[in-house]
């Protein structure tokens, strides 16, 4: 039989776990009510009401943006130069730092992952990714038709700097090139955030395995905002400034996210290398994709979150109505981290941001809990090494209670269920 798909991609089917599990609990709603039912799985922000988050510093800035500037495309394929601006402010002057770097409008955060991925490997080339991190990284990569290698995110309760060194290293020796993701702050799925001295060891690492090859650093910063220390932490970035020629730094930033405008598809691929030349042919690389992927970037979502980035009245009220939003996150974790360590549940490592990760190192025991839960209207994601409880989407009404019935059903599963015997 011929086939009409071509040869290389005839396999593929589009299994999305988060997409299945908010399916199974949008469904369940519908029939049990959504009182009755625990919405663990969409990644987006809703609020104590049970409605989908949008800020109103985003919306009524974005109802102000002329019907023309948001149905004409965008006036580069690059971005308008207005949204780079907006971003360079946002990640860098806005905090005090002058970063050199090179700006790409991308469909939301995934459209920089995946450009980054196309034009840095060619096929057949390894990516790195950490062994617990956000599925479509994998999506990516087979899309790319690119093998995947990973690290271990955790030794313990920190991050595995050794596992990062040990897989990079290898990589590296085998095709003398690196590219390497790193989600940071408020990790999906994990909720971990680098310390500053984490930080120091990976980029001290950098600078001397890149004496091999190039070292490109993906830093896949989609949940900046949602951290509990603000633009504090954007000082990170200036790390990246006056690394040596080989090591190529490429930021996915997702306003998308950023904006809780999730359906916009607003992110942008920000490049930082003291190799101007080298830099430049990913620069010219990344905008050939743009151009024949997706042509332009959503333009009235670009001229949105430029007039809140470079107006310092908007931008105040903005983080302002954020801020509260922000404690709530840290409110429900809150709960949900005490009473699980109450129980005896065990979580990877949180400290903060739209996720929760609960450990289990038994895949069979996983899936079968994971299901276990489907039937009592709990619905989570199915991770690498766990099940990922989105907070983000959870009320806190909710999510009192919610570790001890987890925690139930996995002893149920296990049979450590206790039983009291009478003397």
């Amino acid at each position: 039989m011929k086939l009409f798909v071509s040869e290389v991609m005839h396999d593929k089917e589009i299994v999305d776990t988060v997409f299945e599990a908010s399916q199974g609990a949008i469904e369940a709603s519908k029939k049990y009510g959504v009182e009755n039912v625990v919405n663990g799985a969409f990644g987006t922000y809703f609020d104590e009401t049970g409605k989908l988050l949008t800020f109103e510093t985003v919306y009524r800035t974005f109802d102000k943006v002329d019907d023309i500037q948001k149905g004409k495309y965008a006036s580069s394929i690059m971005g308008s130069p207005e949204f780079q601006a907006g971003v360079k402010d946002w990640l860098f002057t806005s905090v005090g730092l002058d970063i050199p770097c090179h700006i790409i409008a991308t469909p939301g955060g995934t459209g920089a992952l995946s450009s980054t991925v196309k034009n840095i490997l060619s096929p057949g080339q390894t990516v790195i990714f950490p062994d617990i991190g956000w599925g479509p990284y994998t999506t990516i990569a087979k899309e790319q038709r690119t093998p995947i290698e990973t690290y271990q995110l955790f030794d313990g309760d920190h991050f595995n700097i050794e596992s990062f060194k040990s897989v990079c290293t290898d990589v590296m020796r085998k095709q003398g090139k690196v590219l390497v993701f790193v989600n940071d702050p408020c990790q999906n799925p994990t909720g971990y955030t680098m310390t500053e001295d984490e930080w120091d060891q990976m980029i001290d690492f950098i600078k001397e395995i890149s004496k091999e090859g190039a070292f490109i650093l993906l830093h896949d910063i989609a949940y900046i905002d949602f951290n509990l220390e603000g633009d504090r932490y954007k000082k990170i970035f200036q790390r990246f400034v006056d690394l040596p020629e080989n090591v190529l730094t490429v930021i996915a930033f997702s306003a998308s996210k950023t904006m809780t405008a999730y359906g916009m598809r607003v992110g942008a691929q920000i490049l930082i290398s003291s190799n101007e030349e080298q830099m430049m042919k990913v620069v010219h690389a990344c905008g050939n994709t743009a151009r024949g992927v997706w042509s332009t970037v959503n333009n009235g979502g670009m001229k949105m979150f430029a007039d809140i980035a470079l107006n310092p009245e908007i931008k105040e009220r903005y983080v302002i109505e954020k801020s509260e939003y922000v404690t709530l996150l840290k409110d429900r974790a809150a709960i949900f981290v005490k009473e699980a360590e109450e129980v005896g549940l065990p979580l990877y490592p949180y400290k903060e941001g739209f996720f929760v990760t609960i450990r289990i190192d038994d895949q069979i025991v996983k899936n079968e809990l994971h299901l276990k839960l489907k039937t009592l209207n709990i619905f989570f994601v199915n991770v690498y090494g766990g099940l990922r409880v989105a907070i983000c989407s959870i009320q806190k009404e909710k999510i009192y209670g919610l570790a001890a019935r987890v925690k139930e059903a996995l002893d149920i599963l296990t049979g450590e269920s206790n039983t009291s015997e009478e003397d």
